[in-house]
């Protein structure tokens, strides 16, 4: 599937949702929102700069990182986004935010993506050359009807090996991952900005989302055309549509995290959805407990519990 078209079906669901929960809370607001309140100052300047983020976040955030996987797979795709996210996040969230990044959440940050890292490797099993043996005692080959014994010498075609990604696909896929990271810091702050001057979270979903799929369907229309569009699969569909929804419901819960929480924060609690698709692995699919796994766990945990850990400061009175 093309990356673009699998960005922009994403992208629909939030529209799909969003939309009429909009335009009824504008025709019959709820009194618990608080809808006569006041913006903030600066809000309508805010407001392009959001637009442009989520046009970065969608065509250069989620199509990237479909890029990235198409190069150099999921194992390093992930540690490279993550570890931009958590990085630029933190940069951008001191410049554009004012909010420090202390020494604590510094350790936190390269614990977390060290952990990542360690998660991302692959396991020691499947790193193993596999050794195929052949039975050449008389009695197994006596057992075989006569069109099924084997050949004295095993053809080379059927034990293919998998080859590594060339120089070129490991430095763009890297780099796309890269560049997918950082448009995902970039919306991340200017997302939280903008919750700032008291714009509805539903209404940020909704220009993110709106965003997204006009500037991404019609990207596919005038690159792949209608017929290749309309030739996909109702399972690539469905695939695409079931993805878009579990993208949706992450959307609602990172901006409310954002709406309570430091860029910082966000990104590095977020950077734990690794070690708890090891431990799914583990549960649902019988997947073994590698020394990778147990390590990049604890790490995680220990990244967390930093993060989380406060230092005592003077409590001030204020009017």
């Amino acid at each position: 599937m093309d990356a673009y078209l699998v960005s922009a079906v994403k992208a629909a669901p939030t529209v799909l949702v969003m939309g009429p929960i909009v335009g009824w809370l504008s025709v019959r607001p709820s009194p618990t929102l608080s809808p006569n309140a006041p913006l903030a100052e600066g809000a309508l300047r805010r407001f392009p700069q959001f637009i442009l983020a989520s046009f970065l976040a969608q065509f250069f955030g989620n199509a990237a990182f479909q890029k990235a996987l198409e190069r150099i797979g999921l194992a390093a795709s992930v540690p490279i986004t993550l570890g931009v996210l958590i990085v630029g996040g933190a940069i951008l969230g001191a410049v554009l935010l004012n909010e420090p990044v202390s020494r604590r959440k510094v350790v936190a940050m390269v614990t977390l993506i060290t952990a990542v890292v360690v998660l991302s490797l692959p396991d020691d099993a499947l790193s193993k050359p596999r050794v195929i043996e052949t039975d050449t005692s008389s009695n197994a080959a006596a057992t075989l009807p006569e069109k099924t014994l084997p050949e004295k010498t095993l053809p080379e075609k059927t034990l293919p090996e998998k080859t590594l990604p060339e120089a070129i696909d490991v430095v763009v896929g890297s780099l796309w991952a890269a560049v997918s990271g950082l448009a995902y810091a970039f919306f991340g702050v200017t997302m939280r900005q903008t919750l700032q001057t008291r714009i509805p979270a539903r209404n940020l979903m909704l220009v993110s989302g709106l965003t997204g799929s006009v500037a991404l369907w019609a990207f596919c229309f005038a690159t792949l055309g209608t017929e290749t569009i309309t030739s996909t699969s109702p399972s690539q569909w469905m695939l695409m549509f079931t993805a878009g929804f579990l993208n949706f419901s992450a959307f609602v819960a990172i901006t409310t995290a954002l709406r309570l929480l430091p860029v910082v924060a966000v990104n590095l609690i977020n950077a734990s959805q690794v070690a708890m698709a090891g431990v799914a692995g583990v549960i649902l699919f019988n997947e073994p407990i590698t020394t990778q796994l147990a390590l990049g766990i604890s790490l995680t945990f220990i990244g967390l519990i930093i993060l989380a850990r406060r230092t005592r400061a003077p409590i001030v009175i204020t009017d």
